[in-house]
């Protein structure tokens, strides 16, 4: 991942490094080649950059980075097992920290950090920014306490600004930005230095066992049921939209909740046990080709267990598909060897 950056990435990293904002990149176009172009010119004592939303694996991969490239003043990380009196001193050595959301909301309330001293803040995740509070609440004290220093945002996850209302004014309000730069795959200079090396893609297809068939079968079966029946306690719900294969797109559970959300508590049981038992189908199809055939039987064993247990079952484990589906499963796990089938 080290090296130079390409020219669209050079590009990328000027036009932010001039101005704050936000910056949403095709995902798969290398945002921590541009997150660590930022770190290496901010690693050093004259600096003092916060980064935020990281895992400690990526920490860890960053840190690693910078050191193969000869960085002397590496990131810090900054934990609960830094004591409260150790803080401000490495806050002063300067450089780009690590540091966990709750330490940092406490020591800005209580002005244990130097915040007339930061040079700026580095906001990984940037879509996340509305779901974490302490997030969007440190940049807030931020603003509040140093006018001056820089915000600069990096997300490669554009699909997560779709759902909502004005899912990006949000977030860049969160973020306290006001320039957008956009990166997709099909804009120019991208296009240009992707075409330049395209890839040999190689396609392997793996079919589907007999009983994996069936099984998928019985439970677009079931499923099918379950429509139906949802379909006939609520006759307002528009029937293109919960034909079957809508029902197995990523963007069902948006449609169904679309709908229903509004008089959810107006909802019986029945109804909202229909569109729960539609989630765990959706989940089992998934898990059909995902799972191994034990792991998959124990998930449907399991699931039937807490059905009788908890009574919550919709009637879909009574149909003929759900006894072919558990019959089917069973099967790929446990087989009678041929020399005894000949015994019988």
């Amino acid at each position: 991942m080290s090296g130079p950056l390409l020219e669209f990435e050079t590009e990328m990293f000027l036009s932010l490094f001039g101005s704050d904002g936000l910056l949403v990149m095709a995902e798969g176009l290398g945002i921590d080649r541009i997150l660590l172009q930022f770190m290496r010119v901010y690693s050093e004592k004259g600096s003092l950059v916060l980064l935020l939303n990281t895992t400690t694996p990526e920490q860890e991969y960053f840190t690693e980075q910078l050191r193969v490239e000869g960085v002397t003043h590496l990131p810090r990380t900054v934990t609960s097992d830094v004591h409260s009196a150790e803080r401000y001193d490495v806050y002063t050595e300067g450089g780009v920290l690590f540091v966990t959301s709750r330490i940092l909301v406490v020591d800005f309330l209580t002005d244990r950090i130097p915040a007339h001293l930061i040079s700026g803040i580095l906001v990984y995740r940037a879509h996340k920014i509305i779901e974490s509070c302490q997030e969007a609440f440190i940049l807030r004290l931020f603003r509040q306490k140093n006018k001056t220093g820089f915000i600069k945002a990096f997300t490669d996850k554009a699909t997560a600004f779709s759902s909502g209302f004005c899912q990006v004014e949000r977030v860049m309000r969160n973020l306290f930005v006001k320039k957008l730069y956009l990166w997709p795959r099909f804009q120019a200079s991208v296009n240009t230095a992707l075409d330049k090396h395209k890839p040999e893609v190689v396609e392997l297809h793996v079919s589907l066992t007999p009983a994996m068939r069936a099984i998928q079968s019985s439970i677009l079966d079931i499923m099918a049921a379950c429509l139906k029946e949802l379909k006939r306690y609520n006759p307002t719900l528009e029937a293109e939209d919960l034909s079957l294969e809508n029902t197995l797109g990523n963007g069902f559970e948006k449609t169904i909740r679309h709908y229903l959300d509004p008089l959810w508590h107006q909802l019986g049981a029945k109804t909202k046990g229909l569109v729960q038992d539609l989630k765990v189908l959706r989940v089992l199809l998934l898990y059909l080709t995902q799972y191994d055939c034990v792991t998959f039987l124990n998930l449907l064993e399991s699931l039937r267990s807490s059905q009788k247990l908890f009574g919550s079952n919709s009637g879909w484990l009574f149909l003929d598909s759900s006894t072919s589906m558990f019959v089917n499963a069973r099967s790929r796990v446990y087989r009678i060897p041929e020399n005894k089938k000949k015994l019988k």
